[in-house]
């Protein structure tokens, strides 16, 4: 006998049965830290990560993973579901579609809102330039007619660029509701039926608020952010609500952390990939151009403690790959996005560009830029061509969408799964002069780099992108 049961007052499920360990460790993973943790004083530290306490708690979300794996290990074992496991895994909502919005829903932006009330939680993967806001927008004014306006909304944005652009979309598409924002410069009005705040300001004042102990609905955009452990990841635990949506264009390749996602929010319930999408013809194509860049130069690794930081020392301030980087951007004509992982890159490639395209406007967005400027620069863009953009990647690889957009330079490398995924998807949107984006991916070959770019290929190969690869060899 295998049995589940729901505690309401922990907000978890448990599993009972003489086959438990055998669960409890298909659900776990080698904590890869553990060597590292004893070192640094924590001697009991454990040598795997489970999902599932020693006493058979687990989080809701994750009821029907462990329910399809029982089925498949033990098809003779009885199974018992308790009630109140159902109503937390699953908690079915009431409602009729609403649509009446400035823009149309797609076909399969209907199917995911009616399928959010099949399941009442649950995590929607939707490629990038998919349509999520509105999506969400037509979810929440779903639930808001339904219950006559009775409706208390918490709507979890990953940072102050994508608060204000969700506020003015939802102005946009004159939702039902009233929405207001909360961030640390902006506080909110708690008689509004959906609160958009930004990450930050939830860790810093969650505890603060009361209203936010009722709220009938958490939503989570771009959810992939949720690390086991964080403390905006404790407080979505904390809110009592079952109705919990998460959106996101991909999950983490972490096991760990795909299960931390998973059991806080539900199961992944919809999912229609950027392949998908494009073949559909709801976003553009896509090319990725891969030079391999050879140096006349050695790196001296010998010379470091950290031999990446050496090399990525000796790539930021090489004058041969920013030569390079600014040919590619003013044989653009229109408009070029180039993402880079560290300040002091953009600041190098900022001053280089600028010096260099005297005919460009040549902007740097980076953490110290406010969010009213950065508005700013992405409207430019919209409006206009001939504008280079050098951005950090962290704040640009995410939310942001500019339309006119023709090429994206990827000139810090790096082999992140979701960070390469979302920032391609900075420039799929559909524009009436724009026939594919083009990616330009440096592929420097060096020790790391040439590691990295192995990776990215990958990405592009799953991703279903087609890339082409050129030799570039710098002179001796």
């Amino acid at each position: 006998m295998i049995t589940f049961e729901y505690f309401p007052n922990k907000k978890q499920c448990r599993i009972i049965s003489d086959k438990f360990q055998e669960i409890r460790e298909h659900f776990s993973v080698k904590n890869t830290n553990a060597f590292f943790m004893r070192r640094s004083g924590r001697f009991f530290a454990p040598e795997r990560t489970y999902c599932i306490t020693p006493t058979g708690l687990f989080e809701p979300g994750l009821f029907y993973d462990i329910l399809r794996y029982v089925k498949d290990v033990y098809p003779n074992e009885e199974i018992e579901v308790k009630d109140g496991v159902k109503q937390a895994v699953k908690p079915s909502l009431q409602c009729e579609i609403y649509d009446d919005f400035t823009l149309k829903l797609r076909d399969y932006q209907k199917e995911i809102v009616q399928q959010s009330f099949l399941f009442g939680r649950g995590i929607i993967k939707l490629g990038t330039g998919g349509g999520k806001t509105l999506t969400i927008a037509s979810i929440l004014s779903s639930i808001f007619v339904a219950n006559k306006g009775k409706m208390k909304c918490l709507l979890i944005v990953p940072d102050l660029t994508l608060v204000d652009q969700t506020y003015s979309d939802f102005e946009t598409y004159k939702v039902p509701y009233k929405t207001t924002k909360w961030t640390g410069s902006i506080s909110p009005d708690f008689t509004s039926n959906v609160i958009i705040a930004n990450l930050g300001i939830l860790q810093s004042r969650f505890s603060e608020e009361k209203w936010l102990e009722n709220v009938d609905v958490l939503v989570v955009d771009e959810c992939h952010k949720l690390k086991k452990g964080n403390k905006v990841n404790k407080l979505i635990s904390s809110i009592k609500t079952s109705n919990k949506f998460g959106l996101t264009g991909t999950l983490p390749d972490n096991k760990v952390d795909e299960w931390n996602i998973v059991g806080k929010i539900g199961n992944v319930f919809y999912d229609k990939n950027s392949y998908e999408l494009r073949t559909e013809k709801y976003l553009t194509n896509a090319e990725i151009k891969i030079l391999k860049i050879s140096y006349k130069d050695k790196v001296q690794y010998s010379n470091s403690t950290n031999k990446f930081k050496t090399e990525l020392d000796f790539l930021y301030n090489n004058t041969f790959r920013n030569n390079i980087i600014k040919a590619v951007s003013e044989k653009c004509s229109n408009n070029v996005l180039i993402l880079v992982n560290h300040i002091a890159h953009g600041l190098a490639l900022h001053s280089h560009l600028s010096s260099t395209l005297k005919d460009r406007k040549v902007y740097f967005i980076r953490g110290e830029v406010d969010v009213d400027e950065r508005s700013r620069v992405i409207k430019e863009m919209e409006e206009n061509n001939n504008i280079v953009c050098v951005a950090i990647s962290a704040i640009f690889s995410t939310g942001v969408n500019i339309k006119n957009l023709h090429m994206i330079v990827f000139a810090s490398g790096g082999k992140s799964f979701i960070r390469i995924i979302q920032s391609i998807g900075r420039g799929l949107r559909l524009n009436p002069n724009k026939e594919k984006l083009v990616i330009i991916d440096l592929g420097d070959n060096l020790r790391y780099s040439l590691a990295h770019s192995t990776r990215r290929q990958e990405i592009y190969t799953q991703e279903k992108i087609q890339f082409k690869e050129a030799e570039i060899v710098e002179k001796q």
